[in-house]
């Protein structure tokens, strides 16, 4: 049986890797990052992930459940052949404010505004020809339900989940274009947020940790940095886990995935418009001293007219208490003149972010595996 690697990363969860499977690695931060087998990775030692990825080309093919006649007064529905714009919005929604009851193989996708509930409605009727309605009650949030025991069979084929605590990207949108991808996030912003408060940042909120695995492995592909968090409800008594995206990358999420609700996209265009929106500490190239960054800068010229040029600035980076440099602090040293070792100037102008790894442990393949 192959052997995997669970490494439980900061800002990332738990995830599963071939355990000869080679990561950039940096041992316990205070080396220059080399390529090792996974096996290998031990808690103190920080991951390079890699941002970015290349899409499908060809729209995905989608999954088909086994034939079988109507039974009783069951409407017919189609199944499309490949994913649509229409099917990955609509899995999208489900996936964030969705779920099936079994009990009249009825789909419900909750959302406080009419007009989204009619665009999943449109997508709906599009994909698979059924129409659904509407529904607004007193004591619930509005939602649009649709009957169908095949389209419960297609979306648990799928392996969407049936409840909030079971969610998943659908495997089929992991491997499907960008531009699916995309639309399938729009569909899951119904549960996100923008904030213009002290960490400005565009996020997203679950029940399911899986699910925001799945979620961040997208947002990850598309080359936005980001990082998750576990955050308890009292009212609850239990955790939740939001994926968010802080400052620039947030703005430039936000961007690229508008909000279907107006007033979300109102606060978004505001959030978009901050010009101050903090420093990325988190962002850390391992293996570097500031010490030994701070002598690849040159002197500046002496005497008065010299006062305030070279090194002055960066004279941070000889405090003792400064363990990791940040990207950003290696960008400025470079523009005062420092000429980079090849090693460094190949990750800073890499897609690559490093985490620390926190936990280790061995398990049989199952589940999905990760690929930084």
């Amino acid at each position: 049986m192959n052997k995997i690697v669970n490494l439980v990363v900061r800002g990332r969860g738990t995830r599963q890797y071939p355990a000869d499977g080679l990561l950039l690695i940096s041992s316990r931060g205070d080396e220059p990052p080399l390529k090792m087998a996974a096996s290998s990775a031990r808690p103190g030692d920080f991951l390079g992930v890699t941002y970015g990825a290349e899409w499908a080309t060809t729209e995905a093919v989608l999954p088909r459940p086994p034939e079988r006649r109507p039974r009783g007064n069951e409407q017919a529905i189609t199944i499309p052949e490949h994913l649509t714009d229409e099917l990955a919005l609509f899995l999208g929604a489900y996936f964030s404010e969705g779920h099936t009851n079994l009990s009249n193989w009825t789909v419900v996708i909750t959302n406080s505004v009419d007009r989204v509930l009619e665009q999943v409605q449109r997508a709906c009727f599009a994909t698979f020809g059924l129409p659904g309605r509407i529904v607004h009650r007193a004591d619930k949030c509005p939602g649009f339900v649709v009957a169908s025991k095949r389209l419960v069979e297609f979306l648990t084929l799928l392996g969407c989940g049936g409840r909030a605590s079971e969610k998943r990207v659908p495997e089929v949108i992991a491997g499907s274009t960008r531009e699916h991808v995309i639309r399938f996030l729009q569909g899951a912003a119904l549960d996100a947020y923008t904030c213009c408060g002290t960490l400005p940042r565009w996020a997203i909120c679950l029940d399911s940790h899986a699910g925001i695995d799945d979620l961040q492995d997208l947002v990850t592909c598309l080359g936005i940095p980001n990082a998750q968090i576990a955050k308890w409800n009292k009212d609850y008594q239990k955790h939740y886990y939001e994926l968010y995206a802080s400052g620039r990358d947030g703005q430039v999420l936000s961007q690229l995935v508008p909000f279907l609700e107006p007033y979300k996209e109102v606060r978004a265009q505001e959030f978009r418009k901050l010009t101050s929106v903090g420093r990325d500490w988190s962002d850390v190239i391992p293996g570097l001293r500031g010490t030994e960054l701070y002598d690849l800068i040159p002197r500046g010229q002496s005497g008065r007219n010299g006062v305030g040029t070279g090194r002055q600035r960066f004279r941070y980076l000889r405090d003792a208490r400064t363990r990791h440099i940040t990207r950003a602090s290696v960008l400025r040293a470079a523009e005062a003149g420092a000429v980079l070792p090849p090693w460094l100037e190949h990750l800073v102008e890499s897609t690559k972010r490093f985490y620390p790894v926190i936990g280790v442990g061995d398990l049989p393949m199952s589940g999905r595996s990760s690929a930084p």
